[in-house]
């Protein structure tokens, strides 16, 4: 609540201010005895400075994902939906996803947020253009480790966790709840898993997105004829989001999004 509440204020900082300043001015205004006139420019001000603070684009997004509602900002389908008994969100049965729809054009950002693993897994989706193309970064507790995705044109190239040294050293629990802080700047992704409260470090590892294009192979329908066709790797920018397929499922709450 007060992380929240935190947030909130840093958010709102500077329509806070706008109304402050509002206040003091009606106040002076009031107390000298000036033309009403003053008052009217004080008002129209004030309305233009929060108009053009609630156009212009936010440096940091903070969804605490504790509030129903909250799903009106995620686009996807599935099962993304509030948890009353653990007061967050969970994410299963969704095999596009849920992307975050206010920062499909960021490119380099920090994403954090808390999680828990329910079964199998929990996929953390970033660089979404779209709910077709993105990078995903699966931790997983079936191979104890990170396994690095692509969806490209809806679909899907990955590798073993071993394959990219994303193994973990200390496994993660299924009874607790965990920090993940990923960096994405240009191909770069660096990730870090602490213990809820952030003094434990468990893992902090990077793995850089590919360049060029990925092959997938198409044949017709007795199989006799196979090809290979390359889809380019265009993940320059896009939001984030949370990726569980089938029966897998984990718990996601206080997600931050910062510009770098």
């Amino acid at each position: 609540m007060i992380r929240t509440l935190y947030y909130f204020v840093l958010k709102q900082k500077y329509e806070l201010l706008t109304c402050i300043f509002a206040i003091a001015s009606l106040i002076v205004i009031n107390c000298f005895k000036l033309s009403y006139i003053w008052s009217i420019i004080i008002v129209f001000i004030s309305t233009f400075i929060i108009i053009y603070l609630r156009v212009r684009d936010k440096s940091f997004y903070f969804i605490s994902l504790r509030r129903r509602k909250q799903k009106d900002e995620w686009i996807g389908s599935g099962d993304f939906n509030y948890s009353r008994n653990n007061d967050c969100f969970l994410i299963s049965n969704s095999d596009s996803g849920y992307i975050f729809t206010k920062c499909l054009i960021w490119n380099d950002y920090t994403l954090s947020f808390k999680f828990k693993i329910i079964k199998h897994c929990i996929g953390i989706i970033v660089r979404a253009v779209n709910l077709s193309n993105y990078a995903m970064l699966q931790i997983d507790m079936r191979t104890n480790g990170i396994r690095p995705h692509l969806r490209i044109n809806s679909g899907w190239k990955w590798w073993e966790a071993n394959e990219c040294k994303l193994n973990f050293t200390q496994t993660p629990s299924l009874d607790n709840w965990y920090q993940c802080h990923i960096s994405c700047e240009n191909k770069s992704l660096n990730i870090k898993l602490t213990s809820e409260d952030g003094k434990e470090e468990i893992f902090n590892r990077s793995w850089d997105i590919p360049m060029g294009s990925i092959l997938f192979p198409l044949s017709n329908e007795d199989k006799s004829i196979r090809l290979d066709i390359p889809y380019s790797i265009i993940l320059d920018y896009g939001t984030i989001g949370f990726r569980n397929h089938g029966d897998e499922a984990a718990l996601v709450k206080e997600v931050l999004i910062k510009k770098i």
